[in-house]
Formats: structure tokens, C-alpha cells, sequence
């Protein structure tokens, strides 16, 4: 009897066991805090603009807030990317959106900002959410603050967990099929 076909059972038993749990798994998710001061550099007319500073993602502690970001100029939206960096080395990055209402005096410009957690490192792999707030910035000087809440979830989304096996499992049958193709080639000479 032919190794493949007595491993065959056993494999497609335990993907479908994996897919079942992962489907029945719940993400993790947790309410956050956040409250970020720091200072923009660049200029507007020519992009990137940059922000640097520090703060607290409550209750994941404090970190340094680092942000590269285009403004459109005609309409308030600013777009970007971000990474908070915690004391021990892990960050957690995503996506900046920001409007300022640019009818208010340049030295007091108020913004609503979205941050879309994608991802980290570390012990926040695996983070993704989003976290929503308001803050106030000086368009002359470049400092500006922010504060907001909302959500991350800790772990993959079960969809994701069920994907990872049932590919790997997909790429064993795909390397499988090929060697197996590869040894009738080789048995009747083409």
C-alpha cells in the first residue's frame, strides 16, 4: 500500500477538524483609549508631512507616535500611514485619515482622525481595529494633539485561521499531483 494513500484520511481528518475550530473561534477584541501629542514637519504644498511625538494606548501603555502623511489642501483630508512604538519594542501600524476644518484660524485647526490598526509586531501581530478621535492642531507652528477610543481584536479573525491550513493542505495535494505526474513521465519515457 502506497504511504499517500494511508496518510490521506488522516490529513483531510485533521484539516477538517482545523476549519471547524477555527470557525467556531472568537476574536478577542478589547476597548482602547488613546491620547497622542506631537509635532508635524514638512510642507504642505510639497509632501510628505511628518509627525513625531508621544503617547498612551491605554490599557497597552505608553509609546512614540510616528506618522508620514499627503494633505489635500482644497478639501482638509489628510491621508497616511502611522506606527506606535511601545517600550518594548512591538508596534502596531495602519492607516491615517484625518480632516481638519481648515475654516477655523490656522493656529487652532480642529481635525477628526481614523486610525485603521492593520497589523504589528510581537506580541500585536496579529491587532487590527479601528480607533476614531478629535484633536486640534497649529498649522503654523506644527504641534498638534489628539485623543480618541474604539477597538482592536488580539487575534485573526477565524476566517483567516481556516485559511491557513486549508492552503497549506491545498499546496501538499498540488505537490503531490506533481510528483506523481513527474513519475508517469519517467515510466513511460516522455
Amino acid at each position: 500500500m502506497n504511504i499517500r494513500t494511508c496518510l490521506r484520511p488522516p490529513i483531510f481528518a485533521f484539516g477538517t477538524l482545523w476549519f471547524c475550530l477555527a470557525l467556531s473561534a472568537q476574536a478577542a477584541t478589547i476597548s482602547v483609549t488613546y491620547a497622542i501629542s506631537a509635532t508635524g514637519s514638512g510642507d504642505p504644498t510639497n509632501p510628505p508631512l511628518f509627525g513625531n511625538g508621544t503617547g498612551s494606548l491605554v490599557p497597552l501603555g505608553s509609546m512614540t507616535w510616528r506618522d508620514m502623511s499627503f494633505p489635500d489642501l482644497a478639501t482638509g483630508a489628510n491621508v497616511g500611514t502611522f506606527t506606535m512604538t511601545f517600550a518594548n519594542g512591538d508596534t502596531l501600524v495602519g492607516a491615517l485619515h484625518e480632516q481638519l476644518d481648515l475654516s477655523s484660524p490656522p493656529t487652532a485647526a480642529a481635525f477628526t482622525q481614523t486610525l485603521d490598526v492593520t497589523g504589528g509586531t510581537g506580541s500585536f501581530f496579529w491587532y487590527n481595529g479601528t480607533l476614531t478621535g478629535s484633536g486640534t492642531a497649529n498649522l503654523v507652528a506644527g504641534p498638534f494633539s489628539v485623543s480618541g477610543s474604539g477597538t482592536l481584536n488580539t487575534t485573526p479573525e477565524p476566517g483567516s485561521l481556516a485559511l491557513l491550513p486549508l492552503g497549506l493542505l491545498s499546496l501538499v495535494a498540488y505537490r503531490n499531483r506533481a510528483l506523481g505526474s513527474r513519475s508517469v513521465d519517467r515510466q513511460t519515457g516522455h
